[in-house]
C-alpha cells in the first residue's frame, strides 16, 4: 500500500503582488507566434533569378511547420548542399513538376484539403481572379499557408 498525503492548505500566490509580465524579446515572440495565422499570399517575381532567393526565405520561415511544404511547379531550386548549408527543411519538402500535372487548380485543391500538408507554394499561372479567391478561402479554412507565385510578364514590341 502506497501512502498517501494530502494538503490542506495548497501555496497559491501571494495577494497584492503582480503577476510576472512577460517583456522585450519573448514578448515580441511571443505576439508573432500567436498573431501568425494561415493565409493566402501574392508575390511576385521580377525573373527567374530572383525566385530561389525568395523560396528560401519562404522554406527558412516555414521550417518548424508540421507536415509537409509543397512546392508545385518550381522553376528553380536550391542545390543541396546550399539547402543543407542553409539548414532547410529538405526531408519535408515535396516537389510536384509541372510535366506530372494535369488540372493545377485540381491539384492545389487536394493539396490544401490534405491533412498532412501545411505549406503550398505554387509557381503555375491560376486561370482566374475567382479560382485565387477560391484557393485563398480553402487555405483559411483549413489553416494552411498558401503562396502564388507570379511572374511579371514583360511584353515585346
Amino acid at each position: 500500500m502506497i501512502a498517501t498525503t494530502s494538503f490542506s492548505n495548497p501555496i497559491t500566490e501571494p495577494a497584492g503582488l503582480p503577476a510576472k509580465q512577460s517583456t522585450g524579446r519573448l514578448q515580441r515572440l511571443t505576439a508573432a507566434v500567436s498573431s501568425a495565422k494561415p493565409f493566402y499570399q501574392e508575390l511576385t517575381l521580377a525573373s527567374a533569378t530572383n525566385a530561389e532567393p525568395l523560396l528560401i526565405k519562404l522554406l527558412q520561415r516555414h521550417c518548424c511547420e508540421t507536415g509537409w511544404i509543397v512546392l508545385v511547379a518550381p522553376q528553380q531550386l536550391p542545390s543541396k548542399a546550399l539547402a543543407s548549408y542553409l539548414q532547410l527543411p529538405i526531408d519535408r519538402i515535396l516537389v510536384i513538376h509541372p510535366e506530372t500535372i494535369k488540372d493545377p487548380a485540381t491539384t492545389l485543391m487536394k493539396l490544401l484539403h490534405s491533412a498532412s500538408c501545411r505549406v503550398v507554394i505554387n509557381f503555375t499561372e491560376l486561370a482566374s481572379a475567382a479560382l485565387t479567391s477560391e484557393l485563398s478561402q480553402c487555405a483559411a479554412r483549413q489553416q494552411r499557408w498558401f503562396y502564388q507565385m507570379n511572374q511579371i510578364t514583360t511584353q515585346t514590341h
